[in-house]
C-alpha cells in the first residue's frame, strides 16, 4: 500500500487552535439542564383551558399557565427536588390544527398568539383540506378531522390523539401523580434555567412498555432509541462511534402508531425514556414549541406524510449509482488520469473519479480554482475522462481561508459581507464562513464559485463540512441559534440548486456530509469520517439505517474507512457491503484502489463491483421507486416487518430495496449472524432455499456475504459493463423467486408492471403491456417445470442448474403471458 503521504496537508485545520485567535477552546455542543441534576430551575406549565376559538382546520386555545418553582426536601442525607406551584399565572396560546388527514400540528407560545413559524424545513408544506369538527363536552374538548380526534382535558390540561380504531396513539405526560418526585422532566410548557438565562419550550408524552422508537438522524449507535437522550446539534464528528452526529434530524417514529417532527433548528434535546422510563420528552431552546404528530402504522405509512411536510426526495442521476473512486487526495492531472486508466486496465467498472482537498494552488485553501501547474489544460482532462465514461467530482467547503497565494475569494467575501461574523462585526477566526442566509452570498457562491466549474465539465460538487456554524455569530437572515443546525440544509440547497440550474434537474446531484430535516430534497449524503476498523464498519451500517428511517433515502459510506490504513480483509468486507448501498464511493486517507490491497482483494472486489453493475436495473428501479412509493433504498428490518419481535433492535442486516436481504460481515473472524423472517428465502449466490423464521450463524468465506431474495421477489439485472449505460440495448433479465401467492414488480425505467401468480401446479407471469427484449429466469424450479407457454404457444427454454430461462421472442405481438407448468 502507498504510504508516501503528506500528513501535514491531510491534517490541515484539524488541530490548529491558533486559528481561534483567543486563549479559549469553544466546544461545539450545547449543555441542557436536567431537572434531577440542575439547580435554579422553574417551570411554566399549561394548567387549564380559559377559552378557545375555531380557526381554519383547528382551534386556537388560550390556556392558563401556572408557575412551578424548585423546592427541596431532605431524606437521610439526600436532597430531592419536588417543585411547588406559585400563585401567579400567565397565558399560553396553543394552536391545534389538522395539516392533512393524518397530520396534526401543535404549537405553543406565551401570550395571546402563536407565530406562523414557516421555517425552511417546511417551505414546501401544503395544508390539505380536512373537514374539522369541534365540540365541547364536560371536561373535554374534541377536535375531529377525518378519522383522527384530538381530545383535550380542560383541567388539568392534557392532550391525546385517538385514531380511527379508537386507540390512543399519542398521549401527553404531565405531572407524575404516582411518584414522590412529580417532575423528573418538564411537561407541556416552559422550563427556565436561571444559571444560563435560557428558556426551553417542552413537551412530554407517555412511552409504552412495548413501544419502540426509531429515527432522529444518523447517530451511529443502536437503531432502537429507547432509554437514551439525544442532543440534536450537528457537529464535525471525526468518527462514527460516538454520540456526535453529522446529520441529526428532528423526527422520530414510534411503534405506538405515530411519528413526531419537531419544526425547529434550535438547540434540541430528545429524551427517549432516559430521564424517566415511562415518558419521552423534548426541550427546544427558545420561546416557541412547534411539532407535528403523524398517525400511521409503522415507518412505511408515516414517511410519506413526513415528506409532505419537509419535501419529497429528489431523484438521483443514473450514473451516480456506479462506483466512485477517490482518496484524500489526487494531486495532479497525471494522477487522476493514471487512476482512470488503471480502473479500465484492471477491468473494474467505475463511473466517477473524485478529486478531494488538493486541486488548488494551496492545499485546503479552497478558492474554487484548479492549480494550473498540477492540473494543466483541465478542460481537456475533463473532456478526455468524459470520453472514457467517467464523471468528475470536486471537493470544496464553505469555510474560506485567505492563503499565502490565493486571496481573491476571501477578500471578495469580506468586502461584500458574504461571510457571517461575530456580533462586533469582525471575522474572529482565520477563515470566513459563507452566510447562506444572505441571498447575495448565495448568488455569489452559486454564480461565481460553483457554476464556472460546472461549465468546465465538472459533474458533481462534494459539499463537505457544514456542521460547525457558530451559534454566537451574526447572520443576515436568521439568528445564530437557528442557523447552526439549519446551515447544513441551506448549504445543501445552494450547491444542489446551482447544479440543477446549470446541468438540469435530471443531472442534479451533490455529495454532502451534513444534513438537517429537508435535506432529502438535495441528494446524496455520505456517512462521514469512519475509522478503519470493523467497529466503524458496523457503526456505519447503524447510521445508514437510522438515517433512512429519518427520511434520507440515498446514502454511502467511505468504503474502506476514512481514517488512516486498514488491512485487505477489512477493505474486502467494506467493499462487499458498499456494493449494496444506494451509492458506492471508495475513499480514505491512503489509497483505496483495489490493486493496492493484494491479488485476492483485487479479485473479490472486482467481482462484487461487477455484480453491482449487473444489479443496476434493480438498484435504479428502487431509486425511482423512492419517488413513486416513498420507500427507502436501505430498509431496516423493522421497516418491512414491524410486527416481528425478532427485528425491533436488529441493525446488523437490512433489506436493500424491496427484495434483497443483506447481512454484511462485520467481524474480523468472519462470523456473521442473521435472521430470516417468515417466508421462503433463496440464497442469491447458491439458490439454496431456507424457510423462515430462522436465525442462522456461519463463518463467511472471504469472497461471500449472506444475500438472500425474499419469497416472490423479482430482481431485474443487466449485462456487465465498464460504466453506466455503456450498453443501452440489452435484454433485461428478470430473476423470479416464486413461492406462494401473488406479487407485482413495477419496472419504472421501462414502464411496465410484471405480475407473478405462484400456485401449487403452475406459475403465471403477465405484463400490463407487450414487453420485448426480456428474459424471465425462474429459480429453483428447473427440474419441476415441464412446459412453458407464451400467449398460448409452447416456448423453448434453457435450463441452468436450479433455474430455467424463457426469452420473449421479437416475434411476439400480443401482451405477454408466460405460464410455467
Amino acid at each position: 500500500m502507498k504510504k508516501q503521504v503528506d500528513m501535514g496537508n491531510i491534517m490541515h485545520g484539524l488541530s490548529d487552535q491558533s486559528a481561534v485567535g483567543e486563549d479559549i477552546v469553544r466546544e461545539n455542543m450545547p449543555v441542557f439542564p436536567r431537572i434531577s441534576r440542575s439547580k435554579n430551575l422553574s417551570m411554566l406549565l399549561a394548567n387549564r383551558i380559559k377559552g378557545y376559538e375555531t380557526i381554519s382546520q383547528g382551534v386556537l386555545i388560550l390556556a392558563e399557565g401556572i408557575y412551578i418553582d424548585e423546592k427541596y426536601t431532605y431524606r437521610y442525607f439526600d436532597y430531592r427536588q419536588v417543585f411547588t406551584p406559585k400563585q401567579n399565572t400567565s397565558t399560553l396560546a396553543i394552536r391545534v390544527q389538522f395539516i392533512n388527514e393524518r397530520t396534526i400540528r401543535v404549537s405553543m407560545a406565551e401570550g395571546f398568539a402563536v407565530p406562523d413559524n414557516r421555517t425552511e424545513m417546511i417551505r414546501e408544506m401544503e395544508i390539505e383540506p380536512v373537514a374539522v369538527q369541534v365540540r365541547s363536552q364536560g371536561n373535554e374538548l374534541f377536535i375531529t378531522g377525518g378519522e383522527l380526534t384530538v381530545v383535550i382535558e380542560k383541567e388539568p390540561w392534557n392532550l391525546r390523539i385517538v385514531n380511527r380504531q379508537n386507540q390512543v396513539v399519542y398521549c401527553q405526560f404531565g405531572k407524575d401523580e404516582h411518584s414522590f418526585m412529580p417532575y423528573e422532566i418538564c411537561p407541556f410548557g416552559f422550563l427556565f434555567d436561571q444559571n444560563s438565562g435560557k428558556q426551553y419550550a417542552c413537551e412530554a408524552n407517555t412511552l409504552g412498555v412495548y413501544e419502540d422508537i426509531y429515527g432522529l438522524g444518523e447517530n451511529f449507535t443502536s437503531l432502537r432509541r429507547n432509554g437514551r437522550a439525544f442532543d440534536l446539534w450537528n457537529t464535525n464528528s471525526l468518527g462514527v462511534n460516538t454520540e456526535r452526529g453529522y446529520k441529526y434530524i428532528p423526527f422520530y417514529i414510534s411503534s405506538q402508531g405515530y411519528g413526531m417532527f419537531i419544526n425547529t433548528s434550535r438547540e434540541l434535546r430528545c429524551d427517549m425514556g432516559a430521564a424517566i422510563s415511562k415518558a419521552n420528552s423534548i426541550m427546544v431552546e427558545g420561546g416557541l414549541l412547534d411539532f407535528f404528530i403523524i398517525e400511521g402504522q409503522g415507518a412505511k405509512e408515516i414517511l410519506p406524510y413526513y415528506y409532505r411536510l419537509t419535501g419529497f426526495p429528489a431523484l438521483v442521476p443514473k450514473w451516480s449509482l456506479g462506483l466512485w473512486i477517490s482518496k484524500i487526495s489526487y494531486r495532479s492531472r497525471e494522477e487522476v488520469e493514471t487512476v482512470a486508466a488503471k480502473m479500465r486496465e484492471y477491468d473494474i467498472p467505475c463511473d466517477v473519479i473524485h478529486i478531494d482537498t488538493d486541486w488548488f494552488a494551496e492545499n485546503w485553501v479552497c478558492d474554487w480554482q484548479f492549480d494550473e501547474g498540477r492540473f494543466p489544460q483541465v478542460e481537456e482532462m475533463i473532456a478526455g475522462l468524459h470520453e472514457k465514461g467517467y464523471k468528475i467530482s470536486l471537493w470544496q467547503l464553505p469555510y474560506v481561508e485567505r492563503g499565502n497565494i490565493s486571496t481573491k475569494v476571501y477578500d471578495e467575501g469580506v468586502a461584500n459581507g458574504y461571510f457571517a461574523s461575530n456580533p462586533a462585526g469582525d471575522m474572529q477566526f482565520a477563515h470566513g464562513l459563507i452566510d447562506f442566509s444572505n441571498p447575495e452570498a448565495v448568488c455569489w457562491y452559486q454564480d461565481q464559485l460553483i457554476k464556472p466549474l460546472l461549465r468546465k465539465g465538472i459533474d458533481v460538487i462534494k459539499v463537505d463540512f457544514g456542521e460547525s456554524a457558530p451559534p454566537f455569530f451574526k447572520y443576515a437572515g436568521l439568528d445564530g441559534a437557528e442557523m447552526h443546525n439549519l446551515y447544513a440544509l441551506l448549504y445543501n440547497q445552494a450547491a444542489y440548486e446551482a447544479t440543477k440550474e446549470e446541468l438540469g434537474e435530471e443531472q442534479a446531484l451533490i455529495w454532502a456530509r451534513s444534513a438537517w430535516a429537508g435535506s432529502q430534497r438535495y441528494p446524496v449524503h455520505w456517512g462521514g469520517d469512519a475509522g478503519t476498523d470493523f467497529g466503524s464498519l458496523a457503526s456505519s451500517l447503524k447510521g445508514c439505517l437510522s438515517l433512512s428511517l429519518s427520511g434520507i433515502p440515498f446514502w454511502s459510506s467511505d468504503i474502506g474507512g476514512f481514517w488512516f490504513e486498514g488491512g485487505p480483509q477489512l477493505y474486502i468486507r467494506w467493499v462487499q457491503w458498499g456494493m449494496f448501498c444506494s451509492h458506492a464511493r471508495l475513499h480514505g486517507f491512503y489509497s483505496r484502489e483495489p490493486w493496492d490491497y493484494g491479488e485476492e482483494a483485487l479479485t473479490v472486489c472486482r467481482d462484487f463491483v461487477k455484480l453491482r453493475y449487473r444489479l443496476l436495473p434493480y438498484i435504479y428501479n428502487n431509486c425511482l421507486g423512492v419517488k413513486e412509493t416513498c420507500q427507502p433504498i436501505h430498509r431496516a428490518m423493522v421497516y418491512e416487518y414491524p410486527h416481528d419481535p425478532q427485528v425491533v433492535s436488529l441493525d446488523t442486516q437490512y433489506l436493500f430495496g424491496r427484495d434483497l436481504l443483506v447481512a454484511p460481515v462485520l467481524r474480523e473472524d468472519s462470523l456473521v449472524q442473521y435472521y430470516l423472517p417468515e417466508g421462503q428465502w433463496t440464497d442469491f449466490f447458491t439458490d439454496e432455499q431456507v424457510q423462515g423464521p430462522v436465525w442462522r450463524r456461519e463463518t463467511a468465506a472471504l469472497d461471500r456475504i449472506p444475500v438472500f431474495v425474499r419469497e416472490n421477489g423479482m430482481i431485474p439485472m443487466g449485462p456487465s459493463m465498464n460504466y453506466v449505460d455503456e450498453i443501452t440495448d440489452y435484454p433485461l433479465e428478470i430473476h423470479c423467486y416464486p413461492g406462494n401467492g401473488v406479487s407485482e414488480f413495477a419496472c419504472y425505467d421501462r414502464g411496465f408492471v410484471l405480475r407473478m401468480e405462484a400456485g401449487k401446479d403452475e406459475i403465471r407471469i403477465t405484463t400490463d403491456r407487450l414487453v420485448k427484449n426480456i428474459r424471465i429466469y425462474l429459480h429453483n424450479l428447473g427440474p419441476v417445470v415441464k412446459t412453458v407457454i407464451l400467449d398460448g404457444k409452447e416456448l423453448s427454454v434453457v435450463r441452468e442448474n436450479h433455474r430455467i430461462m424463457a426469452a420473449v421472442p421479437e416475434s411476439a405481438v400480443t401482451g405477454m403471458e408466460l405460464v410455467f407448468r
